[in-house]
């Protein structure tokens, strides 16, 4: 019995009570931006069981991005470097075999209105707000939308979804002028006022995790039946138990912030502007 139970990859995370491994392995995700983030959300994705991914990056793969990429081998970064994309979907192979991780060389900015009516989910692992503002009017409506960002030992996690507050409700001038700012008036981004950010592997873990988790409270509470345990038919004791299993307590409308350096946590509630492009 206990081979037979061991050669069940999911089993451990199956123990946990209400966990509903079809609504996990169903889900459609879209993730977006290949780079330290990305390449960390694919690798819990395909760890908890995730079947189809799309994963979207135009960059290409260098020796800098390896001290935080799990998907990138030294390899990867020599020649010019590969396709950020393609090199995840490779790496994917070694975690789940079985998943279809398919890798698309384009901007975000280039991807067809009507593909995310075709995700349930999709992960913003972008570095520039620019990006992240055109996902988060595309995914509005369609599908849930989990934002990840990270800035040396902190991270942040914000999650969008139905008619929730959005990225662009907190959205302030100052964030405009910078975004624009980065922009000639021919519309070409000017790399020397892009400079990179301060990153670290640990806070892009968290950062991942936190998305991860997210996605798994959000899909499975849509499959969860509220008055009943799904892994053995028992009915649920009590009302705080129901309220456990029910997944309410997620970041929708909300974000969370981590400083690293404190061990110090907190959400926020993101108010939903009245006038945002987005839906005001």
């Amino acid at each position: 019995m206990s081979e037979i139970i061991d050669a069940d990859q999911w089993d451990r995370q199956k123990r946990i009570r209400g966990w509903d491994q079809s609504a996990i392995e169903n889900s459609r995700c879209l993730v977006v931006g290949a780079g330290a983030l990305g390449n960390e959300v694919v690798k819990n994705l395909l760890q908890l069981g995730v079947a189809e991914i799309v994963v979207v990056d135009y960059d290409r793969v260098v020796a800098a991005n390896l001290n935080r990429c799990v998907l990138f081998t030294p390899q990867d970064a020599l020649d010019g470097g590969q396709f950020k994309a393609r090199a995840v979907a490779r790496g994917a192979k070694g975690i789940n075999p079985t998943a279809r991780v398919a890798a698309v060389v384009k901007r975000a900015e280039e991807l067809p209105e009507g593909l995310f009516l075709n995700f349930d989910f999709c992960f913003s692992c972008l570095d520039n707000l620019g990006a992240r503002l055109h996902l988060n009017a595309h995914c509005y409506g369609k599908c849930a939308l989990i934002d990840g960002g990270t800035f040396g030992f902190n991270g942040k996690v914000q999650v969008v979804k139905g008619g929730s507050a959005c990225l662009e409700c907190g959205v302030s001038r100052r964030d405009y002028a910078a975004m624009w700012g980065r922009y000639s008036c021919t519309g070409e981004k000017l790399e020397f006022l892009d400079p990179k950010f301060p990153a670290i592997a640990t806070a892009t873990s968290f950062t991942a995790a936190v998305q991860a988790n997210e996605f798994v409270k959000i899909a499975m509470k849509s499959n969860l039946p509220e008055e009943m345990n799904p892994l053995n038919g028992r009915p649920l004791s009590s009302r705080k138990e129901r309220k456990f299993e029910a997944l309410e307590d997620n970041l929708v409308g909300k974000y969370l912030f981590f400083n690293g350096l404190t061990n110090s946590a907190s959400v926020f509630e993101v108010p939903k502007r009245p006038k945002c492009p987005v839906h005001g």
